[in-house]
């Protein structure tokens, strides 16, 4: 019961990405259901057209340099947390999780005010920092979670052995926590992948990302090209989250 509880959930939250996939096959100019005739000329529309291939591969080079920058600051940030006693460390742990609390619409605002004043909007850099900005916490959370359970006597025992700090943390811990550091990851690549909102603020004609391509067609006019697009961005999520599946599946090995 427990496990048919657990699919009918999963089943109510997937389901509504997963209809628009057929949609992406549709012969017609327009969404309905049954469809009528499949066909792939919405397909051949979108590599045909260099804004889509642009946006799409500007997307995925952007996500990977989030998953890169955030997962650093946030797993330093964890480590901070986890190994030091500060004066102000609740305020610090507060601040690490505000993006998380903070509406985006706020923080696109406040992105866009202060990246205006040093040339950062319309810029590729400016993009990485604010979809790290958002991802930074889940990686903070996630890490810290994990440095918590880490066995420390490990790294001591490393260290009376002769490694430095430093060596004993790439050495000893980094290998212990491996999982929850490619979790991480690939939870900043997806975050970046589909944050649209503060790209809103923060983008420009020459930095449009697949998300603000899509948005900007469907206050246009609305045709199947965009549920291909929709269905790329799809298949790059569940695929991160199966890549993240196999890897931890390994990793118990």
């Amino acid at each position: 019961m427990l496990y048919f509880l657990v699919f009918l959930i999963l089943f109510v939250i997937i389901a509504p990405a997963l209809v628009i996939i057929p949609q992406s096959f549709t012969s017609l100019n327009y969404f309905v259901y049954p469809i009528k005739e499949f066909s792939i000329k919405w397909y051949v529309k979108f590599f045909e057209n260099s804004e889509w291939i642009t946006s799409l591969e500007r997307s995925i080079i952007i996500a990977l340099l989030v998953a890169v920058l955030a997962t650093i600051i946030g797993t330093l940030a964890a480590l901070a947390v986890n190994k030091l006693n500060f004066k102000g460390k609740n305020l610090f742990l507060n601040l690490m999780l505000t993006p998380m609390i903070v509406p985006v619409v706020i923080t696109g605002v406040a992105l866009y005010a202060s990246f205006a004043k040093v040339g950062l909007n319309n810029s590729i850099l400016g993009l990485v920092m604010a979809h790290s900005l958002l991802a930074i916490p889940m990686v903070f959370l996630t890490m810290s979670s994990a440095l918590a359970r880490f066995d420390t006597n490990l790294e001591l025992a490393a260290m009376s052995m002769g490694s430095t700090p430093i060596g004993a943390f790439f050495k000893v811990t980094v290998p212990g926590v491996k999982s929850s550091l490619v979790t991480s990851a690939l939870l900043s690549f997806v975050t970046s992948l589909d944050e649209v909102v503060v790209t809103i603020f923060v983008s420009g004609a020459d930095t449009k990302t697949l998300p603000m391509v899509m948005w900007e067609n469907l206050r246009a006019t609305i045709d199947p090209t965009i549920a291909v697009a929709a269905t790329f961005l799809i298949i790059l999520t569940l695929g991160m989250y199966v890549i993240k599946e196999i890897f931890e599946a390994k990793s118990k090995d």
